[in-house]
């Protein structure tokens, strides 16, 4: 089958960044599938800039591992502002569907939203060339952007809630990245045999317990005498970092407990500027770092974190660091209502605390650096609960089953 995904911030394996549609998309190559992904210039954690003029960049071709990638030009400064953010939305919009055009007629096209826009557009061209297409949702947009106080135009509401319905209707397939996101699907208005449920899997042969890597970074970093609380990924405005920043203040006092922050985003600034307010000098910031990395930091780490802002829509969240911290065996602190907090507490990987409780999540950092023995069980447990329920395996299998039944 020639399969042809459209993604934005499509990356290799050495860059940071999700994986999830990386791993996938070299599985169905590596199963004989013809697989092209239509990517824009950079990834969402990449902080270089294209250095070429723009009209170099209008279409370039490379290969990424097994899969053939198609970048066209994308406006790329996306952290320094929501307008920003939207003008690289737009921009790849506009140049995917030159990508597509430029490729042999797939017999699939997948397209991963959000961002929204760039999806439409190919959707377009699927309609267009009579070509089957299948929408991954890994995050309900524009709802998601407009309960965290983002999206205020009602006319720019009102286009994406359109092209939404349009695309979910359109559609062969919906995949769905969480029960929640299927449910809310499904509570909508679209039939259940429609969307099809696919995990976040977890590569158990990259991500697991290691304790040379965890020696090596600690010595690199001086903090061979330090309990690390970790936290790995984007630092935007939903990923509610004030909450860490907060309980890193009530822990000052504590001269062997660091935090340590490891990512990018649009909070990247206000967080830096917070920490030299609070005079936070036991939390760390460190850049992102290279997807085949990761599993060295988060063993490096004695307890791991993830949050997320406290609205409705969230409750239907999955964040893929959480389950990457319970592949590695990390006791997990969660603070983040609805599903992630019933896979925490299913598995026994860790504690949930409610999204602003500073103080709650700080006692739970103190209960678990006292009690190393239920530190030490709560990661055993998140490694059998990963790789039971959310082995890429699995993964695997239901984006091959609906490539060949398209």
């Amino acid at each position: 089958m020639k399969v042809t995904v459209v993604y934005q911030y499509y990356q290799s394996d050495n860059a940071p960044g999700h994986s999830l549609i990386y791993d996938w998309t070299q599985h169905l190559a590596a199963k004989g599938h013809d697989v092209t992904v239509i990517a824009g210039e950079t990834g969402y954690m990449e902080c270089n800039q294209p250095v070429l003029p723009w009209y170099k960049r209008v279409i370039r071709k490379e290969k990424i591992g097994l899969v053939n990638v198609v970048r066209t030009f994308t406006y790329s400064d996306i952290h320094r502002g929501y307008a920003k953010r939207l003008l690289s939305f737009l921009s790849f919009s506009l140049t995917c569907p030159l990508g597509l055009f430029s490729i042999a007629k797939p017999d699939i096209v997948i397209g991963s939203s959000p961002p929204i826009f760039p999806i439409f557009s190919a959707w377009v061209i699927c309609k267009l060339l009579r070509i089957p297409f299948v929408m991954e949702v890994r995050d309900l947009w524009p709802e998601s952007a407009v309960q965290m106080g983002i999206l205020k135009s009602k006319l720019l509401i009102k286009i994406m809630q359109w092209m939404e319905r349009i695309l979910y209707n359109q559609s062969y397939k919906i995949i769905a990245l969480t029960e929640g996101i299927k449910n809310d699907i499904c509570r909508r208005g679209w039939i259940d045999k429609k969307i099809v449920l696919v995990n976040c899997g977890v590569d158990i042969n990259k991500l697991y317990p290691d304790n040379e890597s965890r020696v090596q970074i600690r010595k690199t970093y001086n903090l061979e005498n330090k309990k690390i609380v970790l936290y790995f990924g984007a630092l935007g405005e939903a990923n509610n970092i004030g909450v860490i920043l907060r309980a890193a203040k009530h822990l000052k006092s504590y001269e062997d407990i660091c935090f340590m922050l490891i990512g990018d985003g649009m909070q990247s600034q206000q967080i830096t500027q917070t920490m030299k307010e609070l005079h936070l000098e036991n939390v760390i910031i460190h850049k992102p770092v290279p997807k085949d990395q990761a599993r060295a930091y988060i063993n490096a780490a004695d307890i791991c974190v993830v949050t997320l802002l406290d609205i409705p829509l969230f409750s239907g969240a999955l964040p893929t660091k959480m389950l990457d911290y319970m592949a590695c065996g990390k006791p997990v602190l969660c603070g983040v209502r609805g599903e992630a907090k019933r896979v925490v507490e299913e598995s026994n990987a860790g504690f949930a605390f409610e999204s602003n409780n500073d103080k709650q999540f700080s006692e739970l950092i103190l209960d678990l650096i006292e009690n190393n023995n239920t530190a030490i069980m709560m990661g055993k447990n998140g490694i059998e609960f990963i790789q039971e329920k959310f082995s890429s395996s699995k993964m695997f299998g239901l984006i091959e089953e609906i490539v060949i039944n398209a």
